[in-house]
């Protein structure tokens, strides 16, 4: 019997003492076969703690805070399947997605969770206004500048194929990660495909992004890795 998992999925944590055992349920109960890698970017709560508990996971402590793409990158190195997933701990991406996200792994080689997707306004997506300002401007020019048709770029939950990944040389250790992933997927030829979920706010903690001061770092960046390689390749 062929027990192997059928994705890697990465979970960048920064003090998430209050969430992790409830998101450890939650992904548990889906009753498929997941490798889960938690990095923890040293955290000041009980977080590793609280991880260090969990059964047949593989946890990859950092000494000092690396940033939310360096955790990233050391989960993806970390990683051996073909299938990565990449989902914050926070549960405002409701791990219950996963099923959803593998399936259409199967027909595309990146999916992004979308919290924005057929929702027009921040009220249909019971978003604080600002920050549904913040990723419809962002996804907007990320569109326009790479022939692409997202809605919620700065997702923190999404699918990869590992060979999509060969050849890229990814440098952005903060929050910009995600940007430049998408960028350089979008220069290889990948089209970025996405599936509806709900947005819950979460209910304990504080989120790590500051929306609003970060927002013209973020289109500075965007532009920045259009004018490094502005020709993408034909889709795939």
């Amino acid at each position: 019997m062929n027990n192997r998992p059928l994705a890697d999925v990465i979970v960048p944590v920064y003090n998430e003492a209050e969430c992790l055992e409830t998101f450890y349920r939650r992904v548990k109960a889906l009753g498929i076969e997941l490798n889960l890698i938690f990095i923890d970017n040293n955290s000041e709560d009980d977080s590793c703690k609280i991880m260090e508990t969990f059964e047949g996971v593989t946890l990859i402590r950092h000494k000092k805070n690396e940033g939310y793409g360096g955790s990233i990158l050391d989960g993806i190195a970390q990683s051996g399947n073909e299938n990565i997933i990449i989902i914050d701990a926070d549960c405002e991406f409701p791990p219950e997605c996963i099923p959803a996200l593998l399936e259409n792994l199967n027909k595309n080689a990146v999916v992004h969770a979308s919290r924005l997707k057929n929702k027009k306004s921040a009220k249909a997506a019971g978003m604080p206004y600002m920050k549904w300002l913040g990723n419809y401007l962002i996804s907007a020019l990320f569109n326009m500048l790479f022939k692409q048709s997202t809605t919620d770029l700065y997702t923190g939950c999404k699918a990869l194929k590992r060979s999509a990944l060969d050849s890229l040389a990814l440098k952005q250790t903060g929050f910009e990660h995600v940007l430049e992933l998408s960028a350089r997927l979008a220069q290889k030829g990948y089209r970025i495909q996405e599936i509806p979920v709900d947005f819950v706010p979460r209910s304990t903690g504080i989120s790590k992004m500051q929306h609003v001061s970060e927002l013209g770092k973020f289109l500075f960046f965007l532009v920045c890795f259009y004018l490094q390689n502005p020709k993408a390749k034909n889709e795939k």
